[in-house]
Order: C-alpha cells, then structure tokens, then sequence
C-alpha cells in the first residue's frame, strides 16, 4: 500500500517467530505486519509504565488514597479484631 511514512524490514529471527507465535494467540486472524506492529505498540505501554516517572506517578497516587483513609480505623485495631478469632 502506498505511504509518505518510513517502513521498517524486520527480519524473522528465531526470537521473531516466537514473539509472532505468542502474538497469533491473542490477535488469530492478523497478519505478521499487523502482529508486529501490535508488539510494538503493546512493547512501548510496557516500557512507558516501567518508566521512573510512571512509577513516581504511580506512588503519588497511591499516596494521595492513603490519605484519604487515614484514621479510619483507631490504633490496634487489627490486633483487636484478631484477638477474637480462634488459633
């Protein structure tokens, strides 16, 4: 199909094959073309959310929750609750 865009060859390593293989299980009917363009796309999410940033973001929120809740429950009170529950 024509395109203005940079077209990228990938040859089909031992590595490939098995990365196609993994990806023909959830995407079935797709072509290689559209396999490996899916493993690209899903690939960057995975390293976007590895990134310290994400993580950063992430701990900031989970923080933010924590706050939200904080004294909630008084002192002890886990350590009470489970004074009742039989050994």
């Amino acid at each position: 199909m024509p395109t203005t865009r940079t077209r990228t060859q990938v040859t089909h390593t031992p590595e490939i094959e098995e990365a196609l293989r993994i990806a023909r299980t959830r995407w079935p009917n797709e072509s290689s073309s559209a396999l490996l363009a899916h493993l690209v796309t899903e690939g960057a999410r995975t390293v976007a959310a590895a990134s310290p940033t994400a993580a950063a973001d992430r701990l900031q929120r989970i923080n933010a929750i924590v706050g939200r809740f904080a004294g909630t429950y008084a002192p002890r009170y886990l350590d009470d609750l489970r004074a009742d529950w039989p050994e």
